[in-house]
């Protein structure tokens, strides 16, 4: 499938409602309105929350965690998409041992998935990284909840866009009721086309 990309791509992932969290903040929904394309890497944990984000996006992206026990036709276990010849994969992360793995992670991406960019979650642990085989990123927590080896911490998520054939990644952190920039990176799309 092959996405236009005409603004910004919004990612999160682990929202665990209602069971940990109660609520994604509302500065995340207005990215999501805001942005062409949505990218929730599992654990919403209700099929309430699942629709609310495919509902919010104009494109929506979504795949299943382990704490998904609802069944949805729409819900996969991993989901790609292309985008100005970057390919996007997106996989939970359910199974790596230990969890965020860098090696399956990036098998994953290069093997199974055949992707330079790899989303992914489980860990709630924030991350933007490029190796030699993929460019890695987990958002966190859109929620900030705990869980497996992490501690519950600030919601976090990911925004992505394109200007002058570069992909500007950042991290955004939810405090004191509005977003920061907690890590910006760059990369050329050709440095990307070109991992492998």
């Amino acid at each position: 499938m092959i996405a236009e990309w005409n603004s910004m791509i919004t990612v999160i992932s682990d929202s665990h409602i209602p069971g940990r969290a109660d609520e994604i903040p509302e500065k995340f929904w207005e990215k999501i309105e805001a942005s062409e394309i949505t990218v929730h890497a599992g654990d919403y944990a209700t099929e309430e929350v699942f629709n609310a984000v495919r509902e919010y996006s104009k494109k929506a992206y979504c795949v299943k965690g382990n704490c998904d026990f609802f069944e949805a036709d729409e819900l996969k276990e991993s989901e790609t998409f292309e985008h100005k010849g970057l390919k996007f994969g997106v996989y939970h992360g359910t199974g790596i041992s230990p969890r965020g793995h860098k090696p399956t992670l990036e098998k994953i991406a290069e093997k199974d998935l055949e992707v330079e960019i790899l989303i992914h979650g489980h860990t709630h642990h924030e991350e933007i990284e490029k190796t030699d085989k993929a460019l890695l990123i987990n958002p966190g927590s859109c929620t900030g909840v705990g869980g497996g080896s992490s501690r519950p911490s600030k919601p976090t998520m990911i925004t992505m866009e394109e200007q002058e054939s570069v992909l500007n990644i950042k991290l955004l952190e939810f405090e004191e009721g509005s977003l920061k920039t907690k890590q910006d990176e760059r990369y050329s799309l050709e440095e990307l086309k070109n991992l492998k």
